[in-house]
């Protein structure tokens, strides 16, 4: 990412002086950037042709005006409509909070926001996708802030994430599980509609087959990831929905131009929003933390969804 712009600047400037190598570089060049930006003009202009099986409702949660979206919480809403749902869990209802990154100088009172919010959809079971704090002195507090407060139905269920390992993973599950919390990693919960853990991509040890091993591949299935490039590692499984996080929605995003740095192989294919690859339906969640605490053009998110018994796509 840091090589990529200067060893193309200086590719062009030499191979100017190399007369046809010269030209035929920068019509590539200029072609591949031409595409790019008529390809993010179609896509401001238009949108991206809406994915089948979904139906995404107005928000919640109060806009501030303001250039740094810290607080600026939003709750989105959707509806995944899975055709051989069975009728009994139509209407099921899962709240996904990631990316917390807990730390003392955010307020105490953005914590209590997010606890209210999510209190008030009454989820069946909510996800907490990792990412939880960056420093290890800052367990207790997550803690105390936020997971203590956490309740639904069928439970609370979660899976580590790279800054998660980074402060110390086992004292991390250790306090968690103590307020009530299940990980589950690479493994699955026989929950009304099967639910599946897989480990952190980079910094754990991802296991597909050990995590799938109990779940009938014919059936509806909510797995959760900390990381989207998970994506590459799932092959034609069916997951009627993954839920991830871990690139912050970019954070800091241009207008025109979007997010411009993502932590991901796919940079930012991935960055937020739904996404249909194969048989899986993903979900990337912009998160709620920010490490700098900054965020432009980025709000801070609980994602909530709701399933329906309806046509999906294939």
């Amino acid at each position: 990412m840091y090589a990529a712009p200067p060893v193309l600047l200086i590719l062009t400037i030499e191979a100017t002086r190399l007369s046809i190598v010269g030209v035929t570089w920068l019509i590539l060049a200029a072609s591949a950037g031409c595409y790019w930006l008529l390809d993010r003009m179609r896509v401001i202009a238009f949108g991206e042709p809406p994915l089948a099986g979904i139906r995404t409702l107005p928000s919640e949660g109060r806009a501030h005006k303001g250039i740094n979206d810290l607080y600026n919480l939003e709750v989105t809403r959707h509806e995944i409509f899975i055709d051989d749902l069975p009728e009994a869990i139509d209407g099921y209802r899962i709240a996904f909070v990631t990316d917390t990154h807990v730390v003392p100088i955010m307020r105490r009172s953005f914590y209590d926001e997010i606890v209210s919010h999510v209190t008030t959809f009454d989820p069946h079971a909510i996800l907490v996708g990792g990412d939880f704090v960056t420093w290890r002195r800052h367990i207790p507090l997550l803690v105390d802030t936020l997971i203590a407060h956490l309740r639904a139905r069928d439970g609370v269920f979660a899976v580590l994430g790279n800054h998660d390992y980074w402060a110390g993973g086992e004292d991390v599950m250790a306090a968690m599980q103590a307020a009530g919390v299940r990980f589950l990693i690479n493994e699955g919960v026989a929950l009304p509609v099967p639910m599946v853990g897989i480990d952190e991509l980079y910094r754990g040890t991802p296991d597909i087959e050990r995590a799938f091993a109990n779940v009938d591949p014919t059936k509806p299935c909510i797995a959760l990831s900390h990381h989207p490039d998970i994506i590459d590692l799932l092959g034609g499984r069916r997951i009627d929905l993954l839920l991830c996080g871990h690139t912050h929605g970019g954070q800091i995003r241009f207008p025109f131009f979007g997010a411009v740095v993502v932590p991901s192989r796919h940079e930012a294919q991935y960055a937020a929003g739904f996404h249909r690859v194969g048989n899986v339906l993903m979900y990337v969640s912009r998160g709620i933390g920010a490490i700098p605490p900054i965020r432009i053009l980025c709000r801070p998110e609980v994602a909530t969804f709701v399933l329906r018994r309806g046509q999906r796509t294939s």
